[in-house]
């Protein structure tokens, strides 16, 4: 159950490209990152109302990490640069998050965690095959995001978190509001949406942000940084099925052999595989053992 949780995130996180761009592009990407994260942690604030947990220090800065900073500059990435080649920078988060727990905290990367994040990042390399002019503000702005998330994803999960929902809310509520002067700055008032946008509000606030940051905080405390970091491979690939079977796009026999890739790094990452790996390699060496005997 925790590891179908865990991937639950990144498969939801995958369907923003076309939410977004099925309904929600008339809105300012600064009031979008708001209207993402505000409404999402009053939602799971409302499920259990209770002070925060954590110190305001920590909330403060968790909050501008990973909801602040990262979802105005994850907005402007989609918005300035194909899905493609988003996917693509997407898709080096778990080698990203590794090179930085490696500098900041000295901790190496599992060898196999690191086999695996290689191995997804080529396939999604080769299902999205970014061959297209890109705007270098876009690249920028991803490679930020992808960084500043990084970095408060591997402290996070550092800190003492006894009650994951409580958490989860007051960084949404408390992101939210340190955006609020930038919208407004930046994009001016914000117009309230039509009726056409409410599905993609519904979807993006209730499943792919109020439960997808609960799940991603929870699985983070369990399963580690590494881990989560090589699930997010699942992100990008979700992208493009959705852009199959929603947008009439169409995948030639490399983008196959890339969807296998994506899911044999994601299955080889997780302990099943582990074991599994260790019971052949002891198979094999009880057979030669008798053999030689």
């Amino acid at each position: 159950m925790n590891y179908l949780i865990a991937l639950s995130v990144p498969f939801l996180w995958g369907t923003s490209y076309a939410v977004i761009g099925l309904y929600l592009t008339d809105i300012p990407a600064p009031w979008l990152a708001l209207l993402r994260a505000l409404p999402a942690g009053l939602i799971l604030l409302a499920l259990k109302p209770k002070r925060c947990t954590l110190p305001k220090s920590q909330m403060l800065l968790i909050s501008l990490g990973n909801i602040a900073l990262f979802f105005p500059l994850l907005m402007c990435a989609i918005y300035l640069l194909p899905g493609s080649v988003a996917g693509t920078l997407g898709a080096t988060f778990p080698l990203v998050m590794m090179l930085f727990n490696w500098l900041i905290y000295k901790v190496k990367p599992n060898a196999k965690s690191l086999i695996c994040a290689i191995i997804g990042l080529a396939g999604v390399t080769m299902l999205l095959n970014p061959s297209v002019d890109v705007n270098p503000l876009g690249v920028i702005a991803a490679f930020s995001a992808i960084s500043i998330m990084s970095i408060t994803s591997i402290w996070m999960k550092r800190l003492v978190i006894n009650d994951v929902l409580n958490v989860s809310a007051w960084q949404l509520i408390t992101g939210g509001i340190l955006m609020l002067p930038f919208a407004y700055l930046y994009s001016g008032p914000l117009e309230l949406p039509t009726i056409d946008m409410l599905p993609g509000l519904v979807w993006l606030i209730g499943l792919n942000t109020a439960y997808g940051y609960w799940a991603w905080v929870r699985s983070l405390k369990l399963l580690g940084t590494e881990t989560m970091g090589v699930f997010s491979l699942l992100n990008p690939l979700v992208a493009v099925l959705l852009g199959v079977y929603l947008m009439g796009e169409h995948l030639d026999a490399l983008q196959n052999i890339a969807i296998v890739l994506i899911f044999s790094a994601l299955l080889f990452s997780t302990p099943a595989s582990t074991k599994m790996l260790r019971y052949l390699v002891g198979t094999c060496t009880q057979r030669r053992s008798k053999h030689s005997c």
